[in-house]
């Protein structure tokens, strides 16, 4: 399938000086990435732009400052967003747009090697803000990109070691190694539908569930697929906590489980990442403090027990002791979940959450 041409980029965002107490990402030699994150914008009266360019945390603990990588940006007036980034699952790999043209590239950290997307993929601010997303799948050796212009549909499958693009239908949460099996998910009133390249058209619906109506936004590997998701959505109130964690079998398109994950009793909502192994998952949750404050979380969570193990945390606050420019609402990035260490929780006081009701 051909894949038509994107638009030309505006002139790329000026390279920002490194903020105070963070260097700049050397050429190479860059052990695993775990996280990465945007300064953000403190309101209507800082412009988009103000915080620059993204910021990558590595598993050895170094904390660094992409220059050559697109991060916020503003358009006219107050008006601003983000370029997207990804990193891959193993941690060994980011995708930015380039500040310096505007491409699309992929950058394997211990050598430093930057490979361009063939497809002449560039950062249009006027027309791509809101369009664009990238997200390694499987391990990390295809790139899912949804870069088209607004009136067009379908995302861009990209091989990350060579850069070969082509198109792909829209939905797309699975690839096999080869790039040639893909697996699309269509939403559906109950229920979810699944279908791989050439195969049969699975319609699921999880009866176990309290509301249908939620399933959906799975995240596949290796032919499995699972969603977290709240299951039981209030009529009003904050309280959108997972109760569920689902998994399917998606050559078949049955059920492999339902569970309820047994996570801290201080979990406002959650989200998945990816899959750590055929028996646990990754998934994001956001916890809440007192004096209405928060900290996210990541956990393990096996698929057949519902069994939790936190994996990391998202210091905000730690990171503002280096990053002093760092304010609240920027962008985050997961990846480098596999094979990280295990993580040391420090105790702490659990205080369940007072779930509201509609009075």
């Amino acid at each position: 399938m051909s894949v038509s041409q994107a638009t030309a980029a505006r002139p790329p965002m000026a390279v920002a000086k490194a903020p105070s107490g963070l260097r700049p990402l050397p050429p190479s030699g860059v052990g695993p990435a775990t996280y990465a994150y945007t300064c953000g914008i403190a309101g209507t009266d800082e412009p988009g732009g103000a915080c620059g360019h993204w910021r990558l945390l590595t598993r050895d603990g170094g904390q660094w400052y992409l220059p050559e990588a697109l991060g916020d940006y503003e358009t006219d007036g107050n008006d601003g967003g983000t370029a997207p980034l990804a990193i891959s699952p193993d941690g060994l790999r980011i995708a930015y747009y380039r500040a310096g043209d505007g491409r699309l590239v992929v950058r394997e950290l211990a050598t430093g090697v930057t490979t361009p997307m063939r497809y002449a993929f560039t950062w249009d601010i006027a027309r791509k803000a809101d369009t664009t997303s990238l997200d390694f799948l499987g391990k990390g050796a295809w790139l899912l990109i949804s870069n088209q212009p607004p009136d067009e549909e379908g995302k861009v499958l990209a091989e990350a070691a060579t850069g070969e693009t082509r198109e792909v239908p829209d939905g797309v949460i699975d690839v096999d190694v080869t790039g040639s099996r893909l697996t699309t998910e269509t939403a559906a009133d109950p229920g979810v539908r699944f279908q791989s390249t050439g195969g049969p058209v699975h319609h699921v619906t999880v009866r176990q569930l309290h509301d249908p109506r939620a399933l959906g936004g799975f995240i596949a590997q290796d032919g499995v697929a699972f969603t977290l998701a709240p299951m039981n959505v209030p009529a009003c109130g904050n309280d959108v906590s997972p109760d569920k964690l689902v998994t399917v079998d998606l050559a078949t398109g049955k059920t492999i489980s339902v569970v309820a994950p047994k996570l801290p009793a201080d979990v406002t909502h959650g989200w998945g990442i990816g899959w750590l192994s055929p028996r646990e998952v990754l998934v994001g949750v956001v916890r809440e403090r007192p004096h209405a404050t928060t900290v996210t979380d990541t956990f393990a969570v096996d698929i057949m027990t519902g069994d939790a193990r936190q994996t990391g945390r998202f210091d905000e606050a730690g990171l503002r002791v280096r990053d002093t420019g760092l304010v609240p609402n920027g962008d985050v990035v997961y990846g480098g979940y596999l094979g990280a260490p295990p993580y040391q929780a420090a105790p702490e006081k659990v205080i369940p959450i007072r779930r509201g009701s509609c009075e």
